[in-house]
């Protein structure tokens, strides 16, 4: 069975096409999508909120601003879809590139910074600190590299 990603892709369908084709697949499929887009929402209203904080200031509310604000959640949008398709055949590697520069620091690298400056009094304590910031930051680097050259 041949779906319409089959034109522009030679990767795998996603697993919901290797369900069985029956009412309850149906049913699993159109609450996927609704989970989707309902996700979606919830995942981009921080970016707006961050878009909309830094452009719109010192606007005073107004049906101007209002429009501008519109104008600026559908530019987010159409930035996400324009990414999406653009990744959509390499998404793991994208997904690789990403979990490896925020992850890793999130992971190991904070941890270690909030300690050395709230709690490590001793010597021995601010140098585990500081190798672990230090391996923490070669490992990022080593891995968002691999994951470049394996793009």
């Amino acid at each position: 069975m041949y779906a319409w990603y089959d034109l522009f892709t030679d990767d795998k369908p996603l697993i919901t096409e290797y369900l069985p084709n029956n009412w309850y697949t149906i049913i699993v499929k159109f609450l996927f999508m609704i989970q989707l887009i309902i996700s979606y929402t919830l995942v981009i209203y921080p970016a707006n909120m961050i878009v909309e904080g830094y452009a719109f200031k010192g606007w005073p509310k107004s049906k101007k601003r209002q429009m501008w604000k519109n104008f600026s959640r559908a530019c987010v949008v159409m930035v996400t879809i324009i990414a999406a398709t653009i990744i959509y055949n390499k998404l793991e590697s994208f997904l690789s590139i990403t979990g490896s520069l925020t992850c890793t620091p999130i992971a190991f690298t904070l941890p270690a910074w909030f300690h050395y400056k709230i709690c490590a009094k001793t010597t021995t304590d601010k140098v585990i600190d500081l190798t672990v910031i230090g391996f923490s930051l070669v490992l990022m680097g080593y891995c968002t590299f691999f994951a470049i050259v394996n793009w």
